[in-house]
Order: C-alpha cells, then sequence, then structure tokens
C-alpha cells in the first residue's frame, strides 16, 4: 500500500516534489525532537552548575584517622560506616567520599591528593590534618608548606574548601602529654604555633576554618585516649555540619529535613 501510494505521488507530483516533501517532514520531526531535549534539559537542571551537578560532584574528607573512623566500634580498628563522613552522608545530597588513611602526616598526604581528592570530582573538600605532624615531631614550618601545596593543588577556583583544626587548647595539652610532650610552656608554644598556622591558612586562603571538632565529644564518648567511639564520631559529624550548612543551604545539597 505504501509503495504503491509513493508511486501515485510521484506520477502525480514528480519525484523531485516528493523529495522535497519528504525531506520537509523529516526536517520538522528532527526540530521537534530536539525542540523536547532542549525543554527537558531546562526543566530538569541539565547545565552544569552547582545546584544542577549533584550526581556528578561530591564532599571529599580528606584526612587521617580521625577522618577514617578509627575506634569507631573496635579499639584500634577503622570503621567507615560509623566516621563522621558517613555521618554526614545522611544529611548530604552528594556523595560522601571518607578518605581518610590513618597515621596520615602532611607530607604523605600530599602525595595522594591526585588520588584521594582530584579524581573524586570534589565540589566540596574538608582537609583535617595534622594531629600526627605533632606527634612525630614534624617541624610546623614543614606542615604549614605541606598544607599550602595540598591545599593549592585542590583549589581551583570553585571548589568550597574547609580545613579542621584537630585540637582545642585543653585537647592540644592532652595529646601533647601522649605524644610525650610534658612540659607546660612548649605545650603552650606548640599549640600558638598551631593557632597561627590555622589561622594563616584559613585567611590567606579565602577558606573557611572549622575551629572546633571536639565539642561534647573529648573526654565522654572516645574508643582510647585520643579517638572517638561512634557515638563520638556522630557528634563529631554535627560540629563540623554546623560550618557546612549554610554552603549547603545555599547551593540545595541538604537532604530533606536538613
Amino acid at each position: 500500500m505504501e509503495t504503491g501510494g509513493g508511486i501515485v505521488l510521484c506520477l502525480i507530483y514528480g519525484p523531485k516534489r516528493v523529495v522535497k516533501e519528504a525531506g520537509i517532514k523529516k526536517f520538522i520531526f528532527l526540530t521537534a525532537f530536539f525542540g523536547l531535549i532542549l525543554g527537558f534539559c531546562v526543566l530538569t537542571g541539565c547545565n552544569h552548575d552547582v545546584a544542577g551537578n549533584n550526581t556528578e560532584s561530591t564532599l571529599v574528607c580528606f584526612g587521617d584517622s580521625l577522618t577514617a573512623g578509627y575506634g569507631a566500634t573496635v579499639p584500634r580498628k577503622e570503621d567507615r560506616e560509623k566516621s563522621f563522613p558517613a555521618y554526614l552522608q545522611n544529611k548530604i545530597n552528594i556523595p560522601v567520599i571518607n578518605a581518610g588513611t590513618s597515621g596520615f602526616t602532611t607530607p604523605w598526604a600530599l602525595t595522594q591528593v591526585e588520588k584521594d581528592v582530584l579524581s573524586k570530582n570534589p565540589l566540596i573538600v574538608i582537609i583535617e590534618l595534622g594531629a600526627n605532624d605533632l606527634r612525630m615531631g614534624i617541624d610546623i614550618k614543614n606542615t604549614e608548606r605541606k598544607l599550602q601545596n595540598i591545599i593549592d593543588l585542590i583549589k581551583d577556583g570553585k571548589r568550597k574548601i574547609y580545613i579542621a583544626k584537630f585540637y582545642t587548647e585543653a585537647i592540644a595539652r592532652e595529646m601533647a602529654r601522649v605524644f610525650n610532650i610534658t612540659d607546660y610552656d612548649k605545650q603552650t608554644e606548640l599549640i600558638n604555633q598551631y593557632d597561627t598556622m590555622f589561622n594563616t591558612l584559613a585567611s590567606s586562603n579565602n577558606i573557611e576554618l572549622i575551629e572546633d571538632i571536639w565539642n561534647g565529644v573529648w573526654g565522654i564518648h572516645m574508643s582510647d585516649q585520643i579517638h572517638p567511639n561512634a557515638a563520638g564520631y556522630e557528634i563529631m559529624a554535627d560540629n563540623i555540619f554546623k560550618v557546612l550548612k549554610p554552603y549547603l543551604r545555599e547551593n540545595n545539597l541538604l537532604n530533606q529535613g536538613f
């Protein structure tokens, strides 16, 4: 039937007109098809801005044993499912990547930025490092240089970067004692140096400083002298979330209810 109709049309109108009309119909069809795709993109956010890129972007937590969830459920073992990044995931609608490694110093962490952070397409990065530098007696000027190098690698003009202090004054003194730094004046000197370092890094790089991750945790919800248990990591996540929340809300990155 269709073949016969085509022969009739050719006989009546001539082959050139039939081909021309078929081309017009094809053009109209393709125009309508691509118009529908464009409309769908406008409605669903196919562009690559912050809010429309949720399925591709991540929040990467880059740190040491406090990030890895060390001691959360079993002493001296990591449990990433009970780490502060895992608890943050409950509140945030983009993937939260736990890039924590127990024992990480800043020199070691610097060698892992490409693999652990940049390869994860981060929109947001939380840097939590420094405790093992203190433990190992790494010169604080070297720690500051390495942290600056890490920040330089991560910064691209668009990423939101946070840097978290691993201590408060009281906690730093207790950590120092655990690390066999018992002289009070030496402890005070180190605390002042670390305070200056974190404040300088935050202000000079225009990144946000998370001042106290330990509020409600230290000495209460602990698995050992310097690591939280699962309940402590959940509270630690809440402390961090309070600092992140304004940015997350502004960019529609919060789960419903938060």
